[in-house]
């Protein structure tokens, strides 16, 4: 990597670092992940003879980190269009590709965090859980697998997010249509359209992590993860052509 564009990353990454949104959206996201993998756990009759099952479920629930990775791209890119520093960073920057490229390599960075961080605290809570029930997670090469997807979604949602900063660029606007299309955009979609629903991001992170009960119409999981990455950089390039045509 050239030393202009390892300075304009290492600064993104400062500006991750020591901004307020990644540790409190890491902690929501945590607690929602918990909630959700307590609730599974304790729903189930009988969590000793669920077996591995159960503790796929448990870690599955992980991948609910995605939205706020989502949140954190977002956010990483309309700050600085809210707060008007943008022009500065383009300033010092060699071009606004790469101001672009280095906040999408920051946001996916971040997404890996969010992602491993959500699937340790499934790993924990589950095994805590588990533990009160006297039960035990059944961890084994299926658990990995999905503790992989967990990973892979977070980690490309959190540059989707960032495109979509580049192309909304007003933080309230962008997130106040992630967090409803996340959440009741997203039950439409899929529940009334699911032949269509089935080829949007929301439905292909069913895919790649496996879950066929919560949307049965999901494509298969590599298929799942070509969408992710085809959307990913659909509007990546959305947002580079937008952000170097458009004024700061």
């Amino acid at each position: 990597m050239p030393e202009v564009l390892r300075n304009q990353f290492s600064a993104e990454l400062l500006k991750a670092r020591t901004g307020a949104a990644l540790p409190v959206l890491l902690l929501v996201a945590l607690a929602f992940c918990a909630l959700g993998q307590l609730g599974v756990v304790y729903a189930e009759s009988d969590p000793s003879a669920a077996g591995a099952a159960l503790t796929e479920r448990i870690v599955r629930l992980g991948g609910s980190a995605a939205l706020f990775a989502t949140l954190f791209g977002a956010l990483h890119v309309t700050g600085e269009f809210s707060s008007g520093s943008i022009g500065r960073t383009v300033l010092y920057a060699p071009g606004r590709s790469a101001v672009v490229a280095a906040k999408l390599l920051t946001a996916t960075l971040a997404g890996l965090v969010f992602g491993l961080a959500a699937v340790v605290c499934s790993l924990a809570v589950g095994y805590a859980a588990l533990a009160a029930e006297d039960a035990a997670l059944a961890l084994g090469g299926s658990t990995w697998a999905t503790a992989a997807a967990v990973l892979a979604v977070c980690a490309l949602a959190a540059p989707w997010g960032a495109a979509i900063g580049f192309v909304v660029r007003n933080r309230l606007g962008a997130v106040l249509g992630l967090v409803v299309w996340g959440t009741l955009g997203q039950i439409l979609v899929l529940g009334q359209l699911p032949e269509v629903g089935r080829f949007l991001p929301e439905g292909a992170q069913f895919a790649v992590l496996g879950d066929s009960t919560g949307f049965p119409h999901a494509v298969a999981a590599p298929y799942g993860l070509l969408l992710l990455v085809a959307w990913a950089a659909a509007v990546a390039l959305a947002g580079v052509r937008l952000f170097g045509r458009r004024d700061i």
